[in-house]
């Protein structure tokens, strides 16, 4: 397959890509999967060895997913930065960089004027 050619996947795998796509179908297994795509479960192992059809499944839901990020994006940002907090939206926007929270660091400690004062008297006889 040369970069202008487009995969036209076999009738069969178009049927387990519109179940792969389905939202609806997330988390279910293997065999939930080829029952709803009417497909064998050696059909389902064999279309996903085929690079270009796995190719084509995650073209497809990068399209989806890109086409719904900025309103995922705007009501992340609405509801995460209330005073409650969203917690899960908080954690999705901190994963991709967007949102960092506000960090108050603290130094506490002595400075043993002694051991400087040594050290500064050293540097002086040196000089001499």
């Amino acid at each position: 397959m040369t970069e202008n050619d487009v995969y036209e996947p076999t009738p069969a795998e178009k049927r387990l890509l519109d179940v792969l796509l389905d939202v609806e179908n997330v988390g279910k297994t293997v065999k939930e999967l080829c029952n709803l795509a009417e497909i064998s479960r050696n059909k389902y192992y064999e279309s996903m060895k085929k690079e270009e059809f796995v190719e084509l499944v995650n073209g497809i839901s990068m399209s989806l997913i890109k086409g719904k990020a900025s309103a995922v994006l705007n009501a992340t940002f609405k509801y995460a930065l209330e005073e409650k907090g969203h917690q899960d939206r908080k954690m999705i926007l901190t994963m991709a960089g967007l949102y960092t929270d506000k960090q108050q660091t603290e130094i506490s400690g002595q400075l043993k004027m002694d051991k400087l004062g040594s050290i500064l008297s050293q540097l002086g006889d040196e000089d001499e």
